[in-house]
């Protein structure tokens, strides 16, 4: 069944080709260092699946590969009407990969299971400001949103995915293994915990636009980082990413391998588990903390250069918060000590710092450093490096209340769609899904920011909720990482984006 489901989109979307769209050639193997849950795009929040769910689905707007400017995609133009309205023009003559045309209803109902209070959607709160679509005619509709929200565009880079309507009534599990868009690429195979092979549209709208994209794509699952970098040095994949510095001297010397290295959007932090209690909720144990981390030593030694300071939690590419000219606590080991016999814990106390292990550039390395760094103010922190999926659950026992022991936590955020909502309220918001803190006034400066229509009174506003971050010291904010991928240079020409993700459309095949 699920065989003759798939053969029939493949025929349905060769009928729709043109002949100009076969240039197309080759397979290319992408190694991942994990798989998507779903391929349901609409119910859940998933770092991996904001790459994946574009294979196979598109979406409104998209992000340029070099500045991440916002620009047309199934959209093809679009003008703000109102503070609270977008109208938009969709593109004609795209059809779904079961062939029914893409139009206005398909993006109300696509938006509308994120927003169905039955399907309980993590991507909801993403659209708090989100009120209504509007449809003129099958190409044309209008955005309502209950309060200005300039983020609405970035937004659509990533969501909501849009999906056939034809899907109306299907059970969950056929949503999560049969993506119905009108995307690149149609899923044909997954065999979970191993791989997904996808194979090229003839039909998608955009294929005389990546003539020499990849006709096969199979997207690798292997953890390991070594065994990725090993993968590629034996021809076994043809392109890995996020690669670690341990690594990179071995890949220098592969004449077959290119490596190239690009500023990205992952912003590594601190955290403190403060919600119920606890030494972490004095002020002056969490700024003895941010001045004890000695920030720049870690980025010299254990990611040899590959990343830069930052001070906020907003990077460059967002839509308007970020300030070159903010900084962060710098390493004063003095200050940090003083800050110590200032506390209600002068003679420091016993703490768990949670760590994932080969999620992120010397992830458990830079844990050890830093329980080593905050002996030095009596903190006697232990670090527990574990695999991202226990280390989610760890991390929700602590924000949750199950465990209530002292504990921090080591996390990168990335932020692709370039939403400064989406990062400060998933990292700082009481009801943020990376925020173990809480404070009231933050949310109220965080949520007017949001809602501010002025590009220039919205900047002052997100910047006053950096300062209030620093202010109050919720995190010890870090560093931004360096994207380090490798790919095969005799099959292979790829340009990395500054996002983290490969879009195998990008690809050129040699």
């Amino acid at each position: 069944m699920r065989r003759s489901f798939l053969a029939a989109l493949v025929l349905a979307a060769g009928v729709l080709a043109a002949p100009s769209t076969q240039a197309f050639k080759g397979e290319v193997t992408i190694a991942l260092a994990d798989e998507v849950p779903t391929m349901d795009p609409h119910i859940i929040t998933s770092a991996i699946g904001v790459m994946v769910w574009r294979y196979p689905f598109d979406t409104l707007t998209s992000a340029d590969t070099a500045t991440g400017k916002v620009g047309p995609w199934l959209a093809e133009r679009w003008e703000q009407i109102s503070p609270t309205a977008i109208k938009f023009w969709l593109r004609k003559g795209v059809k779904f990969f079961d062939g029914t045309p893409v139009t206005s209803e398909a993006v109300k109902y696509s938006i509308g299971r994120i927003m169905d209070p039955a399907n309980k959607s993590r991507s909801a709160p993403a659209f708090k400001a989100f009120d209504r679509v509007e449809i003129l005619d099958d190409h044309t509709f209008i955005w309502h949103n209950k309060v200005p929200d300039n983020g609405t565009l970035n937004r659509m880079t990533v969501r909501p995915a849009i999906m056939s309507p034809k899907t109306k009534g299907w059970d969950k599990a056929r949503f999560a293994r049969e993506p119905a868009g009108s995307g690149p690429y149609i899923l044909q195979s997954w065999t979970k915990g191993q791989r997904m092979v996808l194979e090229a549209n003839p039909g998608w709208w955009a294929n005389d636009r990546f003539p020499h994209r990849p006709k096969t794509v199979v997207l690798r699952r292997i953890q390991e980082a070594s065994t990725r970098v090993k993968a590629l040095a034996v021809g076994e994949v043809d392109l890995i990413t996020q690669i670690h510095p341990q690594f990179m001297d071995e890949i220098k010397d592969n004449p077959n391998v290119e490596m190239k290295s690009v500023p990205s959007v992952r912003i590594m932090y601190l955290g403190f588990h403060t919600r119920h209690g606890g030494p972490f909720t004095d002020l002056n144990v969490r700024l003895a903390v941010n001045h004890a981390i000695d920030t720049a030593s870690i980025i010299r030694t254990l990611l040899r250069g590959q990343a830069v300071p930052i001070g906020q939690m907003i990077h460059q590419w967002n839509y308007s918060g970020y300030n070159p000219d903010k900084s962060w606590y710098g390493y004063d080991p003095a200050k940090a000590k003083e800050y110590m016999r200032k506390s209600a814990y002068p003679d420091g106390f016993k703490a768990t710092l949670l760590s994932p292990v080969g999620r992120f550039p010397a992830d458990k390395q830079t844990c050890e450093a830093m329980t080593g760094m905050l002996k030095e103010i009596k903190i006697d922190a232990v670090c527990k490096p574990m695999t991202f999926a226990l280390f989610t659950r760890e991390y929700r026992a602590y924000a949750q209340g199950t465990k209530k022991d002292p504990a921090m936590y080591y996390m990168g955020f990335g932020n692709s769609s370039g939403d400064p909502g989406l990062a400060m309220i998933s990292t700082s918001a009481c009801g943020g899904g990376w925020s173990s803190h809480c404070f009231k006034d933050l949310d109220d400066a965080m949520y007017k920011a949001l809602g501010t229509p002025g590009s220039e009174a919205q900047q002052a506003g997100w910047e006053r909720v950096t300062d209030m971050i620093k202010a109050k010291a919720t995190h010890k904010i870090m560093f931004q990482v360096n994207d380090v991928v490798a790919f095969q240079k005799k099959r292979i020409e790829f340009r990395p984006r500054y996002d983290e993700i490969v879009y195998a459309w990008e690809i050129v095949m040699k």
